[in-house]
């Protein structure tokens, strides 16, 4: 399971640093003081900013990773948006130290952002 989730979680990484233009500059294991520098530039805030303003972002990285959802059902559909974006806060996130996802990490946020987009879809329809 844990080199499924790394895989997806690898290419959720992949897809979101392609839709912002991002990227990591030291190609070395990256330390905790590089990420926490990049994840203060100017780029990766906006980065972030967006991904939560403009709700179409999340829902192209989803399609980009897992193209054939687009045939999913509504509730299959809606489990890897919210899996995307707990992966794509996990990255981008400054209050999150790393660029790995852990396990528990993954978890909480998965938790999270379901109740929140339950929410939302409840006051929408």
């Amino acid at each position: 399971m844990k080199d499924m989730r790394g895989s997806h979680v690898s290419a959720v990484r992949t897809a979101t640093f392609r839709k912002f233009g991002l990227q990591f500059a030291s190609s070395r294991r990256k330390n905790s003081r590089e990420i926490l520098e990049w994840k203060r530039s100017e780029e990766v805030k906006s980065s972030y900013n967006k991904l939560f303003t403009d709700e179409q972002l999340i829902e192209d990285i989803t399609l980009s990773v897992f193209p054939l959802i687009v045939n999913a059902n509504d509730e299959r559909f809606n489990d890897m948006y919210v899996y995307t974006a707990s992966v794509c806060d996990i990255i981008l996130n400054l209050n999150y130290h790393t660029l790995d996802v852990s396990k528990k990490a993954l978890e909480l946020r998965l938790k999270r952002f379901k109740v929140f987009i339950e929410y939302i879809l409840l006051f929408k329809n």
